[in-house]
């Protein structure tokens, strides 16, 4: 066979070092992997009862604000945001938005909380916006059911 032109040389020897090379674990240390963690708050169980009480709270501010909503503004008229509204569609309407900001705020707040320095009170906020979700859906339709009956 015959040598390839277009075949790149063979690069050259690397040097040899004649002083002593640092040991190897030197090299690859780094002084900031030798740094204590920052400190994270221990969870504790009040602060995850904390979170779940202001999460289930929240569910029930979001079932009354939209209630209110619906006895207020709940009237048939021929203008306004909504005008074949009766009590039971503005509270529906209320109350879906509610619930969507709310669980906007508590994934927002726990996973924020979980990932910073509180993580008790994140997955205490996540837990009760997950426990509150049943108790919401069932109690709306019960107001639904009621406000439209009335």
């Amino acid at each position: 066979m015959s040598d390839n032109p277009y075949r790149a040389p063979a690069p050259a020897a690397p040097p040899v070092a004649s002083t002593p090379a640092a040991p190897a674990v030197a090299a690859w240390s780094d002084p900031s992997l030798d740094a204590p963690p920052p400190y994270r708050r221990p969870v504790e169980a009040r602060l995850v009862w904390r979170g779940i009480f202001q999460m289930l709270g929240a569910h029930a501010l979001t079932m009354v604000l939209p209630l209110f909503a619906g006895l207020v503004f709940g009237q048939r008229t021929d203008h306004g945001p909504v005008a074949d509204g009766d009590p039971a569609y503005v509270f529906l309407l209320a109350g879906f938005f509610a619930q969507f900001v709310l669980g906007v705020v508590a994934l927002v707040a726990g996973v924020g909380g979980i990932i910073g320095r509180d993580g008790g009170k994140g997955a205490g906020n996540l837990i009760g916006w997950v426990a509150g979700i049943p108790v919401s859906l069932i109690v709306g339709i019960v107001i639904t059911a009621s406000l439209a009956n009335a």
